[in-house]
């Protein structure tokens, strides 16, 4: 069960209260999806390009010389400058009768696969803000532990003993919190970074076409 806003509070509380270090998710209690950008979970033709809608169209994957190309093109590792000349060359060759529906098939195929691969790394980033919300909770855990060893450590050595081991413990649950929590604004860029590179690629299709 993910820690309410008010368990998340008492984390922070009890972390101030036992002079003990803490770093919280912005929002970690709100939905899994923790990054400032708006969730889109799918892109659509009609916010990448301003040709005939292709979201529906599936004739790409029997294409083999489009399959291969969208798989360079859906590269990240594939600079766009490089991307864009092999979308100008697949449209050289192509003969101008036909050169519209390939390059539409092409964009379509291409919607499809990054629409795919952004679905993984959103899903993810969603993934790793659960994993961050559990240890929130078991933060919180160790931080009411704590304060209760200390309440006993006053005539209990056992207890003063185990106070030093827990705040170990709990020190470094939050340092390693904090350094995964601060990765996150370059994880919430990625899927901006795969949108920007459909759009820049689709407008380069698209000025292949004459209609």
């Amino acid at each position: 069960m993910a820690p309410s806003n008010s368990v998340l509070g008492m984390i922070a509380a009890s972390a101030i209260a036992l002079g003990l270090p803490h770093v919280l998710p912005a929002d970690a209690a709100g939905a899994d999806w923790p990054c400032v950008q708006r969730k889109v979970a799918t892109l659509t033709s009609a916010q990448m390009w301003d040709g005939a809608p292709v979201d529906d169209l599936t004739q790409w994957r029997d294409d083999e010389q489009i399959t291969k190309l969208i798989a360079v093109l859906a590269s990240r590792r594939v600079p766009l400058e490089q991307a864009a000349a092999a979308i100008a060359q697949f449209a050289a060759a192509l003969p101008r009768e036909t050169r519209d529906e390939a390059l539409k098939l092409l964009f379509a195929g291409l919607l499809s696969t990054i629409n795919s691969d952004r679905a993984v790394v959103m899903s993810g980033i969603e993934r790793f803000q659960q994993r961050q919300r559990a240890r929130a909770a078991e933060i919180e855990r160790q931080g009411i532990a704590i304060r209760q060893l200390r309440a006993r450590a006053a005539s209990d050595e056992k207890a003063r003993a185990e106070v030093a081991a827990a705040e170990e413990r709990y020190n470094w649950d939050v340092r390693v919190f904090s350094e995964r929590q601060q990765s996150l604004p370059l994880a919430c860029e990625v899927p901006v970074l795969i949108e920007q590179r459909l759009f820049e690629l689709g407008r380069e299709i698209r000025s292949r076409m004459s209609d």
